[in-house]
């Protein structure tokens, strides 16, 4: 994907035409650039051989950084695991008439990686004999995390590398006993787009405003779910799309395709994770051209262990609803995941049920999945209101998602079980107080509120150096000042160290 940010572009090397991968090849190899690479030099064939391979694999991106039809250098992100990737650059030693180069492609690459990416941390590897560069990225924000001894062959010598990173503040980790922690909250859109492009747009902003954390599409085509048969076996018996055959409510519920693109970045520019359920292999492949950050495994495609290896190759954090899947199922699904080398998984408690009463959620039993299946949990919600989700949150859920709607005057397949903008806006409110009520389980007493009025030992009047300390000159009181309480009867009979004088609080030089 190309990109242009303050009239730079930053065009990617997938899309570069030959005579601009030759031009890119001849800076990669000048002495210049070439000392500091850990290969000196690339062949012509090489080039073109990586360059081919880039676009199969979803976890490097190149792009060449362009001014008014001059080159500045090579930007590029590697190694790209959900939030985190690998930073590089170099520029071209030629382009003397453009000044702070390397500051304006680093400046491009972080654009992309934290606006456009979503990513939360970049990593990068100097040599460390490379001072200039060092200092560079020192002074652009990056820390330095460490040094791997011996761990590139350069020039016949073996050389030490440091590794350096930059983490938004944004994106700090903060401590439970500064902020509990909250779910990921996620807007599921389904079908409550309503078949306007217009209102999953207002949707998205509305989605933004209330606070959530990450809008969920649906990737699919009714083809890729079932058959357009007209028959007593495609027709839905009960519940709230009775009598209506699944081709024809998949086709009003889907999401076109071709929406995917704007809504991605849409997202993203209004600060969201976004991210969709694909139904079938080439809905992967689709969500994979748009950067698709994660993926979740629909209730009823559970089953579908083909699709479920599909996504896990990519090794891209995973989230499963249990839905209608047994133990048994829900087992063979997260193994299968982790077999491909998935280490971020969630398995979401999900009722079937649209909408789901409340006496079958069972909501007791999500906290099980953790220690039963080695993975995070969550609650994907389809009961009426919030009290499900707002409780999901006092048991330690990490993922909550609900059904949004931007007006409850909107008819569509699923309005009748979604939050309306207030509704929503309220959900997440009550879950960030729920988990400030819940705050931090290592909660210390020492750090209650009102300890300034705590009882402690007090001169009760006036006591003379040498007198002995006893039940009518010392006491117990309001509010907090002197020694502890628990040190009263050890206190009794001890001496006066000095003159004492009434209302003073007694501390540990006062008696011997």
């Amino acid at each position: 994907m190309n990109y242009t940010i303050h009239g730079y572009e930053a065009r990617d090397f997938c899309s570069c035409e030959q005579h601009l991968l030759e031009e890119i090849l001849a800076i990669r190899n000048t002495p210049q650039v070439a000392q500091w690479m850990y290969s000196t030099h690339i062949t012509h064939k090489g080039h073109f051989e990586f360059v081919k391979h880039l676009k199969q694999d979803p976890t490097q991106r190149y792009w060449v950084i362009l001014h008014e039809n001059s080159i500045l250098g090579v930007g590029s992100l590697t190694r790209m695991r959900y939030k985190h990737a690998y930073l590089g650059i170099y520029t071209n030693p030629h382009a003397t008439h453009i000044a702070h180069k390397g500051q304006k492609i680093l400046h491009i690459i972080e654009h992309i990686a934290f606006k456009e990416f979503g990513l939360h941390t970049l990593f990068l590897e100097v040599m460390s004999t490379n001072k200039r560069a060092l200092n560079f990225y020192q002074k652009a924000g990056f820390t330095h995390n460490g040094i791997l001894q011996d761990f590139v062959l350069h020039d016949d010598v073996f050389c030490d590398v440091c590794i350096m990173s930059k983490t938004p503040k944004q994106h700090l980790a903060i401590q439970p006993t500064q902020m509990p922690h909250t779910p990921l909250i996620v807007a599921e859109l389904s079908a409550n787009h309503c078949g306007s492009l217009e209102i999953a747009r207002q949707s998205l902003h509305a989605i933004a405003k209330s606070g959530a954390h990450a809008i969920k599409l649906q990737t699919y085509t009714p083809d890729c779910l079932t058959l357009d048969a007209k028959n007593q076996y495609f027709k839905i018996q009960k519940g709230l799309w009775k009598d209506t055959y699944l081709y024809e409510l998949y086709k009003t519920a889907q999401t076109p395709w071709e929406w995917h693109e704007e809504l991605f970045k849409l997202g993203r520019d209004l600060g969201l994770l976004v991210f969709s359920s694909p139904f079938s292999k080439q809905g992967v492949d689709f969500l994979e051209s748009l950067d698709c950050p994660m993926y979740k495994i629909a209730s009823f495609e559970v089953l579908d262990l083909e699709l479920i290896e599909y996504v896990a190759r990519l090794k891209k954090p995973m989230i499963l609803s249990s839905g209608i899947a047994d133990e048994q199922e829900l087992q063979e699904a997260i193994t299968l995941c982790k077999k491909h080398g998935v280490r971020d998984i969630t398995l979401l408690l999900c009722t079937s049920a649209y909408p789901a009463p409340l006496d079958s959620i069972h909501l007791a039993s999500m906290r099980a999945f953790g220690q039963r299946y080695g993975v995070k949990f969550g609650l994907s919600d389809h009961t009426l209101g919030t009290l499900c989700a707002s409780m999901a949150a006092t048991l330690g859920a990490s993922m909550i998602e609900k059904h949004f709607i931007l007006d409850k005057n909107l008819q569509s397949p699923d309005s009748a079980f979604s939050l309306d903008a207030k509704e929503f806006s309220e959900l997440v409110q009550d879950i960030t107080r729920v988990r400030e009520i819940m705050g931090d389980e290592n909660f210390s007493v020492s750090q209650k509120q009102g300890r300034e009025f705590a009882r402690s030992i007090w001169v009760a009047r006036d006591i003379a150096m040498g007198e002995e300390l006893t039940r009518e000159n010392i006491k117990i009181l309001r509010p907090n000042g002197g020694l502890h309480p628990r040190n009263y009867k050890n206190l009794l009979g001890r001496k006066a160290s000095r003159d004492l004088k009434f209302g003073e609080p007694l501390t540990k030089k006062d008696f011997i």
